[in-house]
């Protein structure tokens, strides 16, 4: 099954190098904010404006530790500008039961929403697992009983390592099945390099995720760069636009 590559945005002028290079879904974040920072209104509404639908997006929310409610009404916020899928994260501290209550609340604050469904990404962050109380396994199970949509491992510091320095190829293998056991879409992401993703490709989850690789390794003065969009895309294969339409 081929695998849909997200690239990570921060502001439309970035679009089309995304779209030249041949992404197959765009990522609105906001990287001075941390991994999965919320992008500015205005910023979403121009990224609508160039997409006009032909692309599927997701929008970026950010954490809401101990706040579920501020969760579901960002979530509907987000909702107005009508994306295929909105992520929001995990950190490590967060227990098991408010994830699962964060998810319901928000998927509930979806539903208010009528005009289009949007699929919900739950995210966690693979170099914070040793000090949480759940492990990856668990993580798809509540997020599923949550009633997210999808599952996506990140990293939370972006200080040079990939997801692989930080999961072992068999964990990640593992996250996977457990994704498809659980009846999620899988994605995976985390300062991903070229051969990261060539390898990870072969895992065959439904999406990867990359800002850093296409930005010079830079992803807060960085600029998305269409052949490097381009190369990671040929790292893929054919076909992987067939995965994101699946997923919308």
């Amino acid at each position: 099954m081929p695998t849909a590559l997200m690239i990570s945005v921060f502001e439309e002028k970035e679009i089309t190098a995304a779209l030249d290079g041949g992404a197959d879904i765009i990522d609105v974040k906001n990287p001075g904010e941390g991994a999965l920072g919320a992008p500015a209104p205005e910023t979403i509404r121009d990224v609508c404006n160039r997409l006009k639908g032909n692309k599927p997006f997701s929008i970026a929310l950010g954490e809401f530790p101990g706040k579920p409610n501020a969760a579901a009404l960002a979530a509907l916020g987000g909702a107005h500008f009508l994306p295929d899928f909105i992520k929001v994260a995990f950190v490590s501290h967060t227990v098991s039961k408010e994830i699962f209550s964060t998810l319901r609340v928000i998927k509930k604050s979806l539903r208010l929403f009528q005009q289009k469904r949007i699929s919900l990404v739950s995210v966690a962050y693979a170099d914070t697992l040793g000090s949480a109380s759940w492990n990856l396994s668990d993580f798809a199970a509540i997020s599923k009983a949550g009633g997210a949509d999808g599952c996506l491992v990140d990293t939370w510091q972006k200080n040079g390592k990939s997801l692989p320095d930080h999961l072992s190829w068999n964990n990640i293998e593992r996250f996977i099945a457990d994704c498809r056991k659980e009846q999620l879409f899988c994605g995976l992401a985390g300062s991903l390099r070229l051969d990261d993703v060539a390898g990870l490709g072969r895992l065959e989850p439904d999406i990867i995720g990359v800002r850093s690789a296409v930005c010079g390794g830079d992803r807060l003065r960085g600029t998305v760069s269409a052949q490097s969009v381009r190369e990671l895309k040929a790292a893929l294969g054919p076909g992987s636009f067939r995965v994101a339409e699946r997923l919308r």
